[in-house]
């Protein structure tokens, strides 16, 4: 807490001037090392800012920075809200990145309001160019010269910018070569009316309102030599005139906040405030639990008792249908084996010409006495031996 507070102490030592802010108009500051009291060495980007509003992580929704390498600063700029007499506290952060020092500086913003507001306003999109390089005085007073000269000469007294984006920031696509510049919409603005020569252009490019975004020189008109002797290449799908202050919806109309600091009370809007543990919802991880955990269980466990019924009831089926198939298999056996028995005795030439009869009689041994033999023994079933012949050429016997 203490160094908090010293931190606040020696901010609050390089309060800087007071930037007065018009209404409806866009401003410009610009961030450079002059700013903390830094010299700017031959060092390229050695210097990084970090504005914010001051007690808060971020700017004003109304605010816009951007840093430029060319120039070698950054630049703050918007259109402040209609909010008259509201000051703001913007804190920067400068970091050395040479020595890694850190300084502090905090800007005070007054808006003020504008006497005679633009109630008119023109709509252009430059290709050729980058934000940052609208905020060179010379360039900027070149474009308005093309209006007060030549296109909208009764703008001459009270022509200002009203507008200033990226064409990236709008939603445009950056450029296929880098060195190309992403482009610029901008909006000029005057209590004047539109002279005849806007009126004419706009009807002039009114059919290519119905292109979203056009290519680089899609179309040239009949101003196109003003714009190009300027150094400006337009995109004409994007022109567009505004009568009667009908764009101030692009003004910042958020809700309004009460801002506190340091015993000023502020009615603004976009101002962060912490949160405390409490109001942070809670997730409930139960719903989870139950899709990836028992959801899966459950179904196991009713596969399975679906399984253990099915073999239950089909059990004594298996069993009959096995003892069958063993039935069947020892009843082929056994067809088998007595068909190849009798395939073996029809094949035998010597047994097919005899005649088997019950009543033959012919003589042989006995051989009734055989327990192995069950045919009678007037029944001789095979041949009778040749007879017995005496070796010859054997002088021992």
């Amino acid at each position: 807490m203490v160094n908090h507070r010293l931190v606040l102490f020696l901010g609050l030592l390089q309060l800087g001037l007071t930037e007065n802010v018009l209404m409806t108009e866009v401003f410009e500051i610009t961030v450079d090392p002059f700013m903390f009291n830094w010299t700017l060495e031959d060092v390229n980007n050695q210097y990084v800012y970090q504005p914010s509003l001051l007690n808060s992580p971020d700017l004003p929704s109304w605010v816009n920075y951007r840093y430029s390498e060319r120039h070698q600063a950054g630049f703050l700029f918007g259109v402040p809200p209609n909010k008259h007499n509201a000051e703001i506290l913007l804190q920067i952060i400068a970091l050395n990145r040479k020595n890694y020092e850190t300084r502090q500086s905090v800007l005070p913003i007054r808006i003020t309001e504008k006497l005679n507001p633009a109630r008119n306003e023109v709509q252009l999109k430059i290709d050729n160019l980058n934000v940052e390089d609208m905020f060179d005085t010379e360039r900027m007073n070149r474009l308005k010269d093309v209006f007060r000269k030549k296109l909208w000469r009764e703008s001459d007294e009270d022509l200002y910018v009203t507008f200033l984006a990226s064409a990236i920031q709008m939603g445009a696509r950056l450029p296929p070569n880098p060195k190309e510049g992403e482009g610029v919409v901008i909006r000029i603005g005057s209590i004047a009316p539109f002279s005849m020569e806007l009126i004419e252009l706009q009807a002039e490019v009114k059919p290519l309102e119905k292109v979203p975004l056009c290519p680089r020189d899609f179309k040239r008109t009949t101003v196109e030599r003003y714009f190009r002797e300027a150094g400006f290449a337009l995109d004409w799908c994007t022109f567009r005139l505004f009568p009667d202050n009908s764009s101030s919806v692009l003004q910042s109309t958020t809700t309004v906040e009460k801002l506190s600091s340091n015993g000023r009370e502020y009615n603004f809007e976009d101002h962060w405030e912490s949160f405390s543990r409490g109001t942070i919802p809670r997730r409930s991880y139960s719903k989870e639990f139950a899709f990836s955990v028992l959801l899966p269980l459950f179904l196991l466990v009713l596969l399975g008792l679906l399984l253990s019924l099915v073999l239950c009831f089909h059990h004594e089926g298996i069993f009959k249908e096995m003892e069958r198939k063993a039935t069947d298999t020892e009843t082929n056996k056994i067809s088998n084996d007595h068909f190849a028995l009798e395939t073996a005795i029809n094949d035998l030439p010597s047994l097919n010409g005899l005649n088997f009869s019950p009543n033959l009689s012919i003589k042989s041994r006995s051989i009734t006495g055989s327990p192995t033999f069950p045919l009678s023994s007037d029944v001789h079933m095979r041949p009778s031996p040749p007879p017995y012949v005496r070796p010859k050429f054997k002088p021992g016997l």
